[in-house]
């Protein structure tokens, strides 16, 4: 089956990176090598925040061992085929009453009985800034409000954020009035599924 998605997360994993969009009826879809393993990161380069693609051979590989990982897809080939025009993004966003609850992780019980790992919204007060981790160093975290619900020490994954940021100083700090942005669940650590900045839309 081929589909025309457009990407809305480019995240940061141990090996390789998070690729996911939604396609032409809403529906999302990770990108997976042999049904979970991440995207190359020579390969994820191409997968700008907004660009379209059609992915050709998609086949879902839903996970077995994250239940709400129900999203990846294995694929054959992938085409780039332009930008979605900004004016459009809003036909893209997700209404969820809160985003996979308050706090920044989900217990793991919680999580594997959701049916879904991936949202996208539009934030209000959105801010972006370096916090240190102990022996981890200097870890990039996102805060935002959506709802009238507020969330912080979310850790940002989007790749283009965090190669911005660590041309800055620690010190260094975005803030904007409102930005659209892709939180998703990584994978169970320490008996929760961590919420995750996947992908930030800056207008």
């Amino acid at each position: 089956m081929n589909k025309k998605i457009v990407i809305l997360a480019n995240s940061r994993k141990l090996s390789g990176k998070c690729v996911a969009g939604k396609d032409e009826d809403g529906e999302w879809i990770r990108l997976t090598k042999n049904g979970h393993n991440p995207i190359p990161v020579i390969e994820a380069r191409n997968y700008y925040m907004l660009k379209i693609i059609e992915a050709e051979g998609l086949i879902n590989t839903s996970s077995t061992e994250f239940n709400y990982h129900t999203e990846n897809s294995i694929y054959t080939n992938v085409k780039l085929l332009g930008n979605l025009d900004l004016s459009k993004i809003d036909n893209l966003t997700d209404n969820p009453i809160d985003i996979f609850g308050t706090g920044k992780y989900v217990i793991e019980e919680d999580a594997q009985n959701l049916n879904q790992s991936l949202i996208f919204v539009k934030v209000t007060n959105f801010s972006m800034y370096y916090k240190h981790s102990g022996q981890y160093g200097d870890k990039l975290r996102g805060q935002f409000t959506y709802k009238k619900k507020n969330y912080s020490d979310m850790a940002v994954t989007d790749t283009f954020c965090e190669e911005r940021f660590a041309l800055r100083g620690s010190n260094y700090q975005e803030s904007y009035r409102q930005v659209y942005i892709t939180v998703s669940l990584g994978e169970i650590f320490n008996g929760a599924a961590y919420k995750l900045i996947s992908g930030v839309v800056i207008p």
